[in-house]
């Protein structure tokens, strides 16, 4: 009887331990409805491993100031970067870090006639902490924040004059006769919204913002330094991979 049992014990032991086998495929995914799924996780669509991103944005970005009745610059910002998102273990948590280019210009025509721009190149390295949430298989909601570092390449104002001439000069040359003084490095933060549509393609929109300033100037009137800073929403399209 016990020798019996014994032989009934091993048996269901072993269809037990086949069965289970049978579930996971030989890359270690469990298969589950038709479906693999990191056998990591219990839900099919909670967590996604690590991904790129190559995106183009658009910021209506402007250059506030902090001396009372000065109007902000609105400029126009067209951006190219890429960034990739790190796992966090096997949770939703990542870490997004990037690299990015933008030219951005600014341009107002006085009522004499006479017109002035400014235009700026500029470069950023990104770095995010963002969470992932799939409600779906091909639908995922990704916010994110995080601070930014930012190096400004190229700097430029020009007027043109009424008669037909111009002058430009560099907005970061040294030796200018002007009291303004503008920064080559500054440090901002940024946070916002990703929506990831069939794991390929993604829209965003986020609010960015310099915490140092770009340009410091004294003001005659309020007899202090006043300084000036980016702002404003950025809008993105994105292929993930």
């Amino acid at each position: 009887m016990k020798k019996t049992k014994f032989i009934l014990a091993t048996a269901m032991l072993t269809i037990v331990c086949s069965t289970a086998k049978a579930q996971y495929d030989e890359d270690g995914y469990y298969r589950y409805d038709g479906y693999n799924t990191n056998y990591r996780s219990n839900y099919s669509y909670e967590y996604s491993e690590d991904w790129g991103n190559f995106y183009v944005e658009y910021s209506p970005l402007q250059l506030t100031s902090t001396a009372n009745g000065v109007d902000s610059k609105n400029f126009n910002t067209a951006t190219i970067g890429f960034s990739y998102d790190f796992q966090l273990g096997y949770s939703p948590v990542y870490i997004d870090a990037g690299f990015e280019t933008s030219g951005s210009w600014h341009s107002k025509r006085y009522a004499d006639g006479e017109k002035y721009s400014m235009t700026i190149a500029f470069s950023k390295i990104p770095v995010n902490f963002a969470f992932r949430w799939n409600p779906t298989e091909n639908f995922g909601i990704v916010p994110y924040a995080g601070v930014h570092v930012k190096y400004n390449i190229y700097g430029e104002d020009r007027v043109k004059y009424t008669n037909g001439d111009s002058e430009s000069w560099s907005l970061f040359d040294r030796g200018r006769t002007y009291d303004d003084d503008y920064n080559r490095f500054q440090f901002g933060y940024q946070a916002g919204l990703k929506m990831i549509i069939c794991n390929c393609f993604s829209i965003g929109a986020a609010w960015k913002a310099d915490l140092t300033p770009f340009c410091k100037y004294y003001d005659n009137q309020t007899r202090k330094e006043e300084k000036e800073r980016f702002q404003g929403f950025a809008f993105s399209l994105a292929y993930c991979f």
